[in-house]
Protein backbone atom coordinates (compact mmCIF):
# COMPACT_ATOMS: atom_id res chain seq x y z
CA UNK A 1 0.00 0.00 0.00
CA UNK A 2 2.79 2.41 0.95
CA UNK A 3 4.67 1.77 -2.30
CA UNK A 4 1.46 2.18 -4.34
CA UNK A 5 0.84 5.58 -2.76
CA UNK A 6 4.39 6.69 -3.53
CA UNK A 7 3.97 5.56 -7.15
CA UNK A 8 0.71 7.51 -7.47
CA UNK A 9 2.36 10.67 -6.11
CA UNK A 10 5.25 10.31 -8.57
CA UNK A 11 2.83 9.91 -11.49
CA UNK A 12 0.81 12.96 -10.39
CA UNK A 13 4.00 15.04 -10.10
CA UNK A 14 5.06 13.97 -13.59
CA UNK A 15 1.66 14.92 -15.01
CA UNK A 16 1.88 18.33 -13.31
CA UNK A 17 5.31 18.99 -14.80
CA UNK A 18 4.16 17.91 -18.26
CA UNK A 19 1.19 20.24 -17.96
CA UNK A 20 3.46 23.12 -16.92
CA UNK A 21 5.99 22.73 -19.71
CA UNK A 22 3.59 22.10 -22.55
CA UNK A 23 4.34 24.66 -25.26
CA UNK A 24 1.50 26.81 -26.55
CA UNK A 25 1.89 27.85 -30.17
CA UNK A 26 -0.78 30.54 -29.65
CA UNK A 27 1.41 32.34 -27.14
CA UNK A 28 1.84 36.02 -27.93
CA UNK A 29 4.08 38.23 -25.76
CA UNK A 30 2.81 41.56 -24.44
CA UNK A 31 3.89 44.35 -22.12
CA UNK A 32 1.83 46.91 -20.19
CA UNK A 33 2.44 50.40 -18.79
CA UNK A 34 0.56 53.08 -16.96
CA UNK A 35 -1.05 55.59 -19.29
CA UNK A 36 1.51 57.92 -20.96
CA UNK A 37 2.10 61.33 -19.43
CA UNK A 38 3.77 64.36 -21.00
CA UNK A 39 7.37 64.66 -19.80
CA UNK A 40 8.82 67.44 -21.97
CA UNK A 41 7.06 69.66 -24.49
CA UNK A 42 8.58 70.61 -27.86
CA UNK A 43 7.32 72.04 -31.16
CA UNK A 44 9.12 69.52 -33.35
CA UNK A 45 9.68 65.79 -33.68
CA UNK A 46 12.16 64.03 -31.37
CA UNK A 47 14.58 62.04 -33.53
CA UNK A 48 16.77 60.38 -30.89
CA UNK A 49 17.29 60.36 -27.09
CA UNK A 50 20.04 59.32 -24.67
CA UNK A 51 20.75 59.97 -20.96
CA UNK A 52 22.91 63.11 -20.83
CA UNK A 53 26.32 61.80 -19.72
CA UNK A 54 27.89 65.27 -19.49
CA UNK A 55 25.32 66.67 -17.06
CA UNK A 56 24.84 63.35 -15.23
CA UNK A 57 21.79 64.73 -13.39
CA UNK A 58 18.99 62.69 -14.93
CA UNK A 59 18.62 64.98 -17.95
CA UNK A 60 17.90 63.42 -21.33
CA UNK A 61 19.76 64.62 -24.40
CA UNK A 62 17.63 64.62 -27.53
CA UNK A 63 17.86 65.72 -31.15
CA UNK A 64 15.11 67.62 -32.90
CA UNK A 65 15.89 70.94 -34.66
CA UNK A 66 19.12 71.08 -32.69
CA UNK A 67 20.76 69.04 -29.96
CA UNK A 68 18.98 69.69 -26.66
CA UNK A 69 18.66 68.40 -23.13
CA UNK A 70 15.40 68.16 -21.20
CA UNK A 71 16.26 71.23 -19.11
CA UNK A 72 16.12 73.31 -22.29
CA UNK A 73 19.85 74.04 -22.64
CA UNK A 74 20.94 74.16 -26.28
CA UNK A 75 24.66 73.84 -27.16
CA UNK A 76 25.01 77.04 -29.18
CA UNK A 77 27.54 75.67 -31.65
CA UNK A 78 24.95 73.24 -32.97
CA UNK A 79 22.99 76.20 -34.30
CA UNK A 80 25.38 76.18 -37.27
CA UNK A 81 23.86 72.87 -38.40
CA UNK A 82 20.90 73.69 -40.62
CA UNK A 83 17.40 73.28 -39.22
CA UNK A 84 16.07 69.72 -39.01
CA UNK A 85 19.48 68.36 -39.96
CA UNK A 86 20.22 66.20 -36.93
CA UNK A 87 18.85 62.65 -36.78
CA UNK A 88 20.88 60.26 -34.65
CA UNK A 89 23.75 60.99 -32.31
CA UNK A 90 25.95 59.01 -29.95
CA UNK A 91 27.82 60.15 -26.85
CA UNK A 92 31.18 58.45 -27.31
CA UNK A 93 32.17 59.58 -23.81
CA UNK A 94 31.09 62.21 -21.26
CA UNK A 95 32.45 65.14 -23.24
CA UNK A 96 32.13 64.22 -26.92
CA UNK A 97 29.03 63.60 -29.03
CA UNK A 98 29.06 62.21 -32.58
CA UNK A 99 26.17 63.75 -34.53
CA UNK A 100 24.56 62.56 -37.77
CA UNK A 101 24.16 65.82 -39.73
CA UNK A 102 21.43 64.24 -41.81
CA UNK A 103 20.77 66.98 -44.37
CA UNK A 104 24.46 67.87 -44.65
CA UNK A 105 25.46 64.23 -45.34
CA UNK A 106 28.31 64.05 -42.83
CA UNK A 107 29.18 63.16 -39.24
CA UNK A 108 30.20 65.92 -36.83
CA UNK A 109 31.79 65.77 -33.39
CA UNK A 110 30.70 68.11 -30.60
CA UNK A 111 33.02 68.86 -27.68
CA UNK A 112 30.76 69.62 -24.70
CA UNK A 113 33.57 71.27 -22.73
CA UNK A 114 34.24 74.15 -25.13
CA UNK A 115 31.20 73.74 -27.46
CA UNK A 116 33.49 73.31 -30.46
CA UNK A 117 32.17 71.43 -33.46
CA UNK A 118 34.19 69.73 -36.18
CA UNK A 119 33.58 67.42 -39.11
CA UNK A 120 34.45 63.85 -38.14
CA UNK A 121 33.61 61.93 -41.33
CA UNK A 122 32.23 62.43 -44.81
CA UNK A 123 32.05 65.63 -46.85
CA UNK A 124 29.52 68.11 -45.50
CA UNK A 125 27.24 69.43 -48.24
CA UNK A 126 28.04 66.65 -50.74
CA UNK A 127 26.17 63.38 -51.27
CA UNK A 128 27.53 60.11 -52.62
CA UNK A 129 28.76 56.66 -51.78
CA UNK A 130 32.53 56.90 -51.38
CA UNK A 131 34.97 55.48 -48.86
CA UNK A 132 37.85 57.60 -47.54
CA UNK A 133 38.91 60.24 -45.06
CA UNK A 134 37.33 63.58 -44.15
CA UNK A 135 36.55 65.54 -47.32
CA UNK A 136 36.84 62.42 -49.46
CA UNK A 137 34.29 59.97 -48.02
CA UNK A 138 30.65 60.45 -48.95
CA UNK A 139 27.36 59.66 -47.18
CA UNK A 140 23.79 60.10 -48.37
CA UNK A 141 21.59 61.12 -45.42
CA UNK A 142 23.28 59.46 -42.41
CA UNK A 143 20.70 58.46 -39.82
CA UNK A 144 21.49 56.32 -36.75
CA UNK A 145 24.83 56.05 -34.92
CA UNK A 146 26.13 53.45 -32.49
CA UNK A 147 29.52 52.52 -31.05
CA UNK A 148 30.92 49.30 -32.50
CA UNK A 149 31.15 47.02 -29.43
CA UNK A 150 33.58 44.80 -31.32
CA UNK A 151 35.90 47.79 -31.75
CA UNK A 152 35.02 50.79 -29.54
CA UNK A 153 37.33 53.02 -31.61
CA UNK A 154 34.81 52.88 -34.45
CA UNK A 155 31.25 54.09 -34.99
CA UNK A 156 28.57 52.33 -37.01
CA UNK A 157 26.35 54.63 -39.09
CA UNK A 158 23.21 53.82 -41.08
CA UNK A 159 23.48 55.41 -44.55
CA UNK A 160 19.81 56.02 -45.38
CA UNK A 161 19.76 56.56 -49.16
CA UNK A 162 22.78 54.36 -49.82
CA UNK A 163 20.98 51.46 -48.08
CA UNK A 164 24.18 50.58 -46.23
CA UNK A 165 25.86 50.28 -42.84
CA UNK A 166 29.03 52.37 -42.72
CA UNK A 167 31.95 52.44 -40.28
CA UNK A 168 33.81 55.53 -39.04
CA UNK A 169 37.23 55.52 -37.37
CA UNK A 170 36.92 57.82 -34.35
CA UNK A 171 40.60 58.82 -34.56
CA UNK A 172 41.10 59.37 -38.29
CA UNK A 173 37.55 59.87 -39.59
CA UNK A 174 38.15 57.19 -42.22
CA UNK A 175 34.78 56.10 -43.68
CA UNK A 176 34.28 52.53 -44.88
CA UNK A 177 31.42 50.13 -45.62
CA UNK A 178 30.41 47.27 -43.33
CA UNK A 179 27.62 45.83 -45.52
CA UNK A 180 25.33 47.22 -48.21
CA UNK A 181 22.78 44.45 -48.70
CA UNK A 182 19.51 43.58 -46.96
CA UNK A 183 18.63 47.19 -46.08
CA UNK A 184 15.73 49.38 -47.17
CA UNK A 185 16.33 52.94 -45.96
CA UNK A 186 17.98 51.87 -42.66
CA UNK A 187 17.24 54.13 -39.70
CA UNK A 188 18.19 53.34 -36.10
CA UNK A 189 20.35 50.63 -34.56
CA UNK A 190 20.68 48.89 -31.19
CA UNK A 191 22.89 46.02 -30.04
CA UNK A 192 21.36 42.66 -29.12
CA UNK A 193 24.38 40.96 -27.55
CA UNK A 194 26.87 40.76 -30.43
CA UNK A 195 24.31 41.32 -33.19
CA UNK A 196 22.90 44.61 -34.44
CA UNK A 197 19.16 45.27 -34.82
CA UNK A 198 18.37 47.83 -37.54
CA UNK A 199 15.00 49.49 -38.21
CA UNK A 200 14.23 49.63 -41.94
CA UNK A 201 11.26 50.71 -44.00
CA UNK A 202 8.56 48.35 -42.59
CA UNK A 203 10.88 45.71 -41.11
CA UNK A 204 13.66 45.02 -38.60
CA UNK A 205 16.87 43.46 -39.87
CA UNK A 206 19.71 41.80 -37.96
CA UNK A 207 23.40 42.24 -38.78
CA UNK A 208 25.78 39.47 -37.67
CA UNK A 209 29.55 39.05 -37.83
CA UNK A 210 31.20 35.69 -38.46
CA UNK A 211 34.51 34.48 -37.05
CA UNK A 212 35.99 34.66 -40.56
CA UNK A 213 35.15 38.37 -40.83
CA UNK A 214 32.05 37.84 -42.94
CA UNK A 215 29.02 40.09 -42.35
CA UNK A 216 25.39 39.12 -42.98
CA UNK A 217 22.15 41.06 -42.77
CA UNK A 218 18.81 39.23 -42.63
CA UNK A 219 15.22 40.41 -42.39
CA UNK A 220 14.35 39.46 -38.80
CA UNK A 221 10.76 40.66 -38.37
CA UNK A 222 8.25 42.51 -40.49
CA UNK A 223 7.80 42.68 -44.24
CA UNK A 224 8.53 44.81 -47.27
CA UNK A 225 4.86 45.79 -47.12
CA UNK A 226 3.36 47.95 -44.35
CA UNK A 227 0.70 46.77 -41.90
CA UNK A 228 -0.08 45.83 -38.33
CA UNK A 229 0.27 42.12 -37.59
CA UNK A 230 1.48 40.58 -34.33
CA UNK A 231 2.74 37.02 -34.08
CA UNK A 232 5.74 35.16 -35.44
CA UNK A 233 8.59 37.18 -36.92
CA UNK A 234 8.01 35.89 -40.46
CA UNK A 235 4.31 36.88 -40.53
CA UNK A 236 4.49 40.11 -38.50
CA UNK A 237 4.14 43.56 -40.05
CA UNK A 238 5.17 47.09 -39.09
CA UNK A 239 4.38 50.47 -40.61
CA UNK A 240 7.60 52.51 -40.68
CA UNK A 241 9.41 51.30 -37.51
CA UNK A 242 11.94 53.76 -36.13
CA UNK A 243 13.54 53.83 -32.64
CA UNK A 244 14.33 50.62 -30.73
CA UNK A 245 15.21 50.18 -27.05
CA UNK A 246 15.95 47.16 -24.84
CA UNK A 247 13.47 46.51 -22.00
CA UNK A 248 14.49 43.02 -20.87
CA UNK A 249 16.66 40.09 -21.81
CA UNK A 250 16.15 39.61 -25.57
CA UNK A 251 13.10 41.91 -25.44
CA UNK A 252 12.93 45.25 -27.26
CA UNK A 253 10.33 47.97 -27.77
CA UNK A 254 9.93 49.37 -31.28
CA UNK A 255 8.42 52.75 -32.15
CA UNK A 256 5.99 51.69 -34.92
CA UNK A 257 5.57 55.23 -36.20
CA UNK A 258 2.79 55.21 -38.79
CA UNK A 259 0.74 52.69 -36.77
CA UNK A 260 0.96 55.22 -33.90
CA UNK A 261 1.84 52.46 -31.40
CA UNK A 262 4.72 50.69 -29.70
CA UNK A 263 5.44 47.02 -30.42
CA UNK A 264 7.27 44.34 -28.43
CA UNK A 265 10.03 42.43 -30.25
CA UNK A 266 10.65 39.21 -28.30
CA UNK A 267 13.81 37.43 -29.46
CA UNK A 268 13.16 34.58 -27.00
CA UNK A 269 9.94 33.38 -28.61
CA UNK A 270 10.66 35.03 -32.00
CA UNK A 271 7.36 36.87 -31.86
CA UNK A 272 6.04 40.42 -32.08
CA UNK A 273 3.47 41.42 -29.46
CA UNK A 274 1.38 44.43 -28.38
CA UNK A 275 2.19 47.19 -25.90
CA UNK A 276 -0.80 48.28 -23.83
CA UNK A 277 -1.76 50.90 -21.26
CA UNK A 278 -3.90 50.65 -18.13
CA UNK A 279 -7.62 50.51 -18.78
CA UNK A 280 -7.42 48.06 -21.67
CA UNK A 281 -9.74 45.08 -21.18
CA UNK A 282 -7.20 42.73 -22.72
CA UNK A 283 -3.81 43.25 -24.29
CA UNK A 284 -4.45 41.82 -27.74
CA UNK A 285 -3.53 44.90 -29.79
CA UNK A 286 -1.22 47.82 -29.02
CA UNK A 287 -2.74 50.92 -27.41
CA UNK A 288 -2.75 54.11 -29.48
CA UNK A 289 -0.30 56.84 -28.46
CA UNK A 290 -1.13 60.57 -28.35
CA UNK A 291 1.09 61.14 -31.43
CA UNK A 292 3.24 59.26 -33.92
CA UNK A 293 6.24 57.77 -32.03
CA UNK A 294 9.70 58.37 -33.48
CA UNK A 295 12.33 57.67 -30.81
CA UNK A 296 12.29 55.54 -27.67
CA UNK A 297 14.56 55.18 -24.62
CA UNK A 298 14.43 53.09 -21.44
CA UNK A 299 15.98 54.62 -18.31
CA UNK A 300 15.64 52.56 -15.14
CA UNK A 301 12.05 51.32 -14.99
CA UNK A 302 10.67 54.12 -17.17
CA UNK A 303 10.37 54.39 -20.94
CA UNK A 304 10.47 57.72 -22.80
CA UNK A 305 8.85 58.10 -26.21
CA UNK A 306 9.81 60.97 -28.52
CA UNK A 307 6.84 61.98 -30.66
CA UNK A 308 6.36 63.47 -34.14
CA UNK A 309 5.23 66.88 -32.88
CA UNK A 310 4.12 66.69 -29.25
CA UNK A 311 7.34 66.31 -27.29
CA UNK A 312 8.47 63.45 -25.06
CA UNK A 313 6.04 61.21 -23.18
CA UNK A 314 6.92 59.07 -20.17
CA UNK A 315 5.67 55.52 -19.64
CA UNK A 316 6.02 54.18 -16.10
CA UNK A 317 4.95 51.03 -14.27
CA UNK A 318 6.36 48.63 -16.83
CA UNK A 319 4.92 45.13 -16.49
CA UNK A 320 6.50 42.20 -18.24
CA UNK A 321 4.27 39.59 -16.57
CA UNK A 322 5.70 36.65 -18.46
CA UNK A 323 9.30 37.53 -17.45
CA UNK A 324 10.87 35.42 -20.15
CA UNK A 325 13.96 33.69 -18.79
CA UNK A 326 16.98 32.05 -20.36
CA UNK A 327 18.74 29.16 -18.62
CA UNK A 328 22.02 27.74 -19.90
CA UNK A 329 23.13 24.12 -19.76
CA UNK A 330 26.45 23.56 -18.07
CA UNK A 331 28.92 22.25 -20.68
CA UNK A 332 28.66 18.48 -21.08
CA UNK A 333 25.30 18.26 -19.30
CA UNK A 334 21.93 17.47 -20.89
CA UNK A 335 19.69 19.02 -18.23
CA UNK A 336 19.70 22.27 -16.29
CA UNK A 337 18.47 22.51 -12.72
CA UNK A 338 16.32 25.61 -12.20
CA UNK A 339 13.97 26.79 -9.47
CA UNK A 340 10.86 28.44 -10.88
CA UNK A 341 10.53 32.10 -9.81
CA UNK A 342 8.00 32.63 -7.03
CA UNK A 343 7.70 28.87 -6.51
CA UNK A 344 9.23 26.09 -4.41
CA UNK A 345 9.34 23.81 -7.47
CA UNK A 346 12.76 22.97 -8.94
CA UNK A 347 12.73 21.55 -12.44
CA UNK A 348 15.31 19.75 -14.57
CA UNK A 349 15.05 21.00 -18.12
CA UNK A 350 16.55 19.78 -21.37
CA UNK A 351 17.38 22.13 -24.23
CA UNK A 352 14.19 23.72 -25.55
CA UNK A 353 11.45 26.23 -24.73
CA UNK A 354 8.93 25.79 -21.90
CA UNK A 355 5.82 27.81 -21.16
CA UNK A 356 4.59 28.50 -17.61
CA UNK A 357 1.86 30.55 -16.05
CA UNK A 358 1.50 32.36 -12.76
CA UNK A 359 -0.71 35.02 -11.24
CA UNK A 360 0.45 38.59 -11.63
CA UNK A 361 -1.71 41.05 -9.72
CA UNK A 362 -4.94 41.45 -11.70
CA UNK A 363 -3.55 40.43 -15.06
CA UNK A 364 -4.19 36.67 -15.34
CA UNK A 365 -4.50 36.86 -19.13
CA UNK A 366 -0.92 38.17 -19.30
CA UNK A 367 0.68 35.87 -16.74
CA UNK A 368 2.51 33.58 -19.15
CA UNK A 369 6.26 33.38 -19.49
CA UNK A 370 8.80 31.23 -21.25
CA UNK A 371 11.91 29.52 -19.95
CA UNK A 372 14.30 28.93 -22.81
CA UNK A 373 17.08 26.41 -22.15
CA UNK A 374 20.13 26.84 -24.37
CA UNK A 375 23.59 25.40 -24.74
CA UNK A 376 26.04 27.82 -23.19
CA UNK A 377 27.96 29.86 -25.82
CA UNK A 378 30.80 30.35 -23.32
CA UNK A 379 32.57 27.69 -21.22
CA UNK A 380 33.80 28.78 -17.77
CA UNK A 381 36.49 26.39 -16.54
CA UNK A 382 37.68 26.15 -12.93
CA UNK A 383 41.41 26.83 -12.69
CA UNK A 384 43.96 26.60 -9.86
CA UNK A 385 46.40 29.50 -10.19
CA UNK A 386 49.63 30.50 -8.43
CA UNK A 387 51.93 33.47 -9.01
CA UNK A 388 55.65 33.73 -8.33
CA UNK A 389 58.20 36.54 -8.11
CA UNK A 390 60.90 35.24 -10.43
CA UNK A 391 63.02 36.58 -13.29
CA UNK A 392 61.54 35.73 -16.69
CA UNK A 393 65.11 35.14 -17.89
CA UNK A 394 65.28 32.15 -15.54
CA UNK A 395 61.98 30.83 -16.87
CA UNK A 396 63.13 31.09 -20.49
CA UNK A 397 66.35 29.19 -19.73
CA UNK A 398 66.06 25.72 -21.29
CA UNK A 399 68.13 24.18 -18.48
CA UNK A 400 65.68 25.52 -15.87
CA UNK A 401 62.62 24.36 -17.80
CA UNK A 402 63.85 20.76 -17.43
CA UNK A 403 63.12 21.10 -13.71
CA UNK A 404 60.27 23.64 -13.79
CA UNK A 405 57.91 21.65 -16.02
CA UNK A 406 58.17 18.36 -14.05
CA UNK A 407 57.65 20.24 -10.77
CA UNK A 408 54.48 21.87 -12.16
CA UNK A 409 53.24 18.44 -13.27
CA UNK A 410 53.96 16.99 -9.82
CA UNK A 411 51.86 19.72 -8.21
CA UNK A 412 49.04 18.81 -10.59
CA UNK A 413 48.97 15.33 -9.01
CA UNK A 414 48.92 16.88 -5.55
CA UNK A 415 46.11 19.25 -6.49
CA UNK A 416 44.02 16.29 -7.67
CA UNK A 417 43.64 15.30 -4.00
CA UNK A 418 42.29 18.80 -3.32
CA UNK A 419 40.00 18.83 -6.35
CA UNK A 420 38.27 15.49 -5.65
CA UNK A 421 35.42 14.73 -5.16
CA UNK A 422 34.11 18.00 -6.68
CA UNK A 423 36.32 17.93 -9.76
CA UNK A 424 39.31 16.35 -11.45
CA UNK A 425 42.42 17.93 -12.86
CA UNK A 426 41.89 18.11 -16.59
CA UNK A 427 43.27 15.29 -18.72
CA UNK A 428 42.20 17.17 -21.84
CA UNK A 429 43.95 20.50 -21.25
CA UNK A 430 47.60 20.65 -20.24
CA UNK A 431 48.88 22.77 -17.38
CA UNK A 432 50.51 25.92 -18.71
CA UNK A 433 52.43 28.94 -17.50
CA UNK A 434 53.42 32.40 -18.63
CA UNK A 435 55.97 34.95 -17.42
CA UNK A 436 55.63 38.70 -17.80
CA UNK A 437 57.29 41.59 -15.95
CA UNK A 438 59.21 39.07 -13.81
CA UNK A 439 56.02 37.41 -12.60
CA UNK A 440 55.53 33.73 -13.32
CA UNK A 441 51.88 32.57 -13.40
CA UNK A 442 51.01 28.87 -13.45
CA UNK A 443 47.56 27.60 -14.45
CA UNK A 444 46.29 24.14 -13.48
CA UNK A 445 42.99 23.52 -15.37
CA UNK A 446 40.29 21.19 -14.04
CA UNK A 447 37.42 19.41 -15.76
CA UNK A 448 34.86 21.42 -13.75
CA UNK A 449 32.99 23.72 -16.14
CA UNK A 450 30.08 26.12 -15.83
CA UNK A 451 27.78 27.99 -18.20
CA UNK A 452 27.99 31.64 -19.22
CA UNK A 453 25.60 32.52 -16.38
CA UNK A 454 28.27 31.71 -13.75
CA UNK A 455 30.61 34.68 -13.42
CA UNK A 456 32.68 33.62 -10.39
CA UNK A 457 33.65 30.40 -8.63
CA UNK A 458 30.59 29.42 -6.53
CA UNK A 459 31.15 30.25 -2.86
CA UNK A 460 30.33 26.72 -1.65
CA UNK A 461 32.88 25.14 -4.00
CA UNK A 462 35.49 27.78 -3.17
CA UNK A 463 35.07 27.21 0.58
CA UNK A 464 35.34 23.43 0.25
CA UNK A 465 38.51 23.65 -1.85
CA UNK A 466 40.01 26.19 0.52
CA UNK A 467 39.31 23.92 3.50
CA UNK A 468 41.09 20.98 1.85
CA UNK A 469 44.13 23.13 1.15
CA UNK A 470 44.72 23.91 4.80
CA UNK A 471 48.23 22.74 5.72
CA UNK A 472 49.15 21.96 2.10
CA UNK A 473 49.04 25.27 0.27
CA UNK A 474 52.77 26.10 0.35
CA UNK A 475 53.85 22.52 -0.36
CA UNK A 476 51.43 22.07 -3.29
CA UNK A 477 52.35 25.36 -5.00
CA UNK A 478 56.18 25.30 -4.85
CA UNK A 479 58.04 25.09 -8.17
CA UNK A 480 61.70 24.28 -8.79
CA UNK A 481 64.55 25.63 -10.92
CA UNK A 482 67.93 24.01 -11.63
CA UNK A 483 69.75 27.33 -11.30
CA UNK A 484 70.74 28.98 -9.21
CA UNK A 485 71.57 26.12 -6.83
CA UNK A 486 68.57 23.85 -7.44
CA UNK A 487 66.25 26.54 -6.16
CA UNK A 488 62.68 26.08 -4.84
CA UNK A 489 60.36 29.07 -5.32
CA UNK A 490 57.30 29.60 -3.16
CA UNK A 491 54.12 31.08 -4.59
CA UNK A 492 53.46 34.69 -3.67
CA UNK A 493 50.58 35.03 -1.16
CA UNK A 494 47.82 37.54 -1.77
CA UNK A 495 46.48 39.96 0.86
CA UNK A 496 44.56 37.05 2.47
CA UNK A 497 47.68 34.90 2.63
CA UNK A 498 46.49 32.52 -0.14
CA UNK A 499 49.16 31.04 -2.39
CA UNK A 500 46.76 29.04 -4.57
CA UNK A 501 43.84 30.93 -6.07
CA UNK A 502 40.69 29.79 -7.90
CA UNK A 503 39.28 31.46 -10.97
CA UNK A 504 37.08 30.76 -13.97
CA UNK A 505 38.75 30.84 -17.38
CA UNK A 506 36.38 31.64 -20.27
CA UNK A 507 36.50 30.20 -23.79
CA UNK A 508 33.98 29.90 -26.63
CA UNK A 509 32.03 26.67 -26.97
CA UNK A 510 32.19 27.22 -30.74
CA UNK A 511 35.89 26.78 -31.48
CA UNK A 512 35.59 28.89 -34.64
CA UNK A 513 34.86 31.97 -32.50
CA UNK A 514 37.17 34.06 -30.32
CA UNK A 515 36.37 35.10 -26.76
CA UNK A 516 36.31 38.86 -26.11
CA UNK A 517 36.91 39.46 -22.41
CA UNK A 518 36.05 43.16 -22.69
CA UNK A 519 32.36 42.47 -23.31
CA UNK A 520 32.19 38.78 -22.36
CA UNK A 521 31.10 37.74 -25.85
CA UNK A 522 32.20 35.35 -28.56
CA UNK A 523 32.84 36.96 -31.95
Amino acid sequence: MKYSLVLILIILAAVLVLKLVKCDTDYKPSVSFNKPELFHNTDWRIYHMEPDLYRDDGSIMFSYKYLNTTDGTTPTTLATIQSSSIRGFKQVNKTHVAVAAHSQHCIKMLNRVDNSLRTLAGTCGSTGYVEGGVGTGRLYYPYGIEIDVRNPDRLLVTDYFNHALRSVDLHTGELSTVINSGFNHPRYVVWADNKLLVSNYHYISQVSWGADGSVTNIKLAGSLSPGYVDGSFNTSRFYSPLGITRVGYNMYLVADCDNKVLRLLDLNSKQVGPVCFDGETSCTISSQLPDYPWSILKVGEDVYVGMWSKGIYKLSGIRLPFDNLTVYLNPGENTAEYKLPGSSYTGYFQEGSYKFSREYNNYPEKSFYYITVLKSPIVRRLMFVSRYDVSCMLVKNAYNRETLIPSISQQKRHLQTICAPDCNMSAEIETWYKCKNNELTVYWPTDKTFSVATKEVPNKLRDELRERLVGHETEYSNVKFQAPRNRTVEARPNTRGERIHFLLSSTCADKTLSYNSANDLCN
